[in-house]
């Protein structure tokens, strides 16, 4: 928040609490929480972002599903889109916003199409990110993901854990588009919805046209985790 001169009136600890209390209130069991902070709306007459008041906003809904997990068994069809995302020179992507008009233009590419999501590249014809995704890629029984340009995700860092604790080589790099679409594997992650196999790139079947197994096996331990104990937050409903 300070790359965004953006100020939160709470702390983490506070946040977390926040959150569960929502959590609570709501009486939900599959939650999804988001926390958000905007930069507010300065004095009438005035442009300058330094008197704006910051406004932090807290919320709970029924779990959302980025892919529904019919979609996530049969894999998603992706387009790599011919619309760039914003350099990291002029939008920082290891800040999570919201400025997302090169993704929701490269989404309605994608449906005329055909696809259901999109992949967009950099300067570079490399692929980067989607809208509210990380993307992977398997070779050779490894797995890459981009080394720079991307939202450095929660699960995507999930994803790296789980590779090391299963013995997956994983690496990062620069992924052509090329390379992309002739992957043995690609999935892609977000906390709505895990690990999401993409079995069709720009209309042709990735792999054997079906989730494959390096997605699978990283899938089911994605999951597991969810049971572990370690790895939760308890909430106390009334």
């Amino acid at each position: 928040m300070v790359r965004l001169h953006l100020r939160s009136p709470y702390g983490r600890d506070e946040i977390r609490e926040i959150l569960v209390e929502c959590a609570r209130l709501s009486g939900l069991r599959d939650a999804y929480a988001e926390v958000i902070c905007t930069r507010g709306i300065p004095p009438a007459g005035s442009r300058d972002p330094r008197e704006c008041e910051n406004k932090f906003f807290a919320f709970v809904v029924p779990f959302v599903w980025i892919a529904s997990p019919e979609k996530q068994e049969r894999g998603l069809h992706a387009t790599i889109s011919g619309v760039q995302r914003i350099a990291q020179c002029s939008v920082d992507p290891t800040a999570k916003n919201y400025h997302w008009l090169d993704l929701t233009m490269g989404l309605y590419e994608a449906y005329e199409r055909g696809g259901e999501t999109a992949m967009l590249v950099d300067r570079e014809g490399n692929v980067v990110e989607g809208p509210g995704f990380n993307v992977f890629v398997v070779r050779k029984g490894g797995v890459f993901t981009p080394d720079s340009g991307v939202l450095e995700g929660i699960t995507r860092r999930t994803v790296m854990e789980l590779a090391s604790v299963l013995g997956i080589p994983l690496g990062w790099r620069a992924i052509p588009a090329s390379e992309m679409r002739r992957a043995e594997e690609v999935f892609v992650t977000s906390t709505a919805g895990g690990i999401m196999p993409v079995t069709k790139v720009d209309g042709k079947a990735v792999g054997g046209g079906k989730p494959g197994p390096v997605t699978a096996r990283l899938r089911e331990a994605y999951w597991e985790l969810h049971r572990d104990p370690r790895y939760a937050t308890p909430v106390r409903y009334d």
